[in-house]
């Protein structure tokens, strides 16, 4: 993932699982800009950074890997295959190419909703 300004600077570039940033709600904290009060000395929110995410492919395909693993660990999807019902493997099969159109789409937005209306 990048952290992208107007001018065109990376402010961070690091792959999504080894940020600290996970959701929308916490990359808008980062962009808060704070202001010493000279009166008072605290700090003031006098704003936000005027920047975004810009996802890479490899945190795409992190995450989507990580939302099919949450309905379907490996050990799952092996059983399923294994002995599962054709429903079973029909449910799954499904579930996991939507998940992986989604990640294909263009420009995938992880924090935008989508992916998490993909359930088995």
């Amino acid at each position: 993932m990048k952290i992208m300004y107007p001018n065109g600077a990376v402010g961070i570039h690091m792959p999504y699982q080894h940020s600290d940033i996970k959701t929308k709600e916490q990359f808008d904290i980062k962009r808060d800009v704070y202001q010493r009060n000279e009166e008072t000395g605290e700090y003031e929110l006098v704003g936000k950074d005027d920047c975004w995410i810009e996802w890479e492919i490899e945190d795409i395909k992190f995450i989507a890997g990580e939302y099919i693993r949450k309905y379907y660990p490996e050990y799952k999807q092996l059983n399923v295959m294994r002995t599962g019902s054709s429903e079973d493997l029909e449910k799954m099969t499904a579930f996991i190419d939507a998940v992986r159109d989604w990640a294909n789409s263009e420009n995938p937005d992880p924090w935008d909703g989508t992916l998490e209306k993909i359930v088995p």
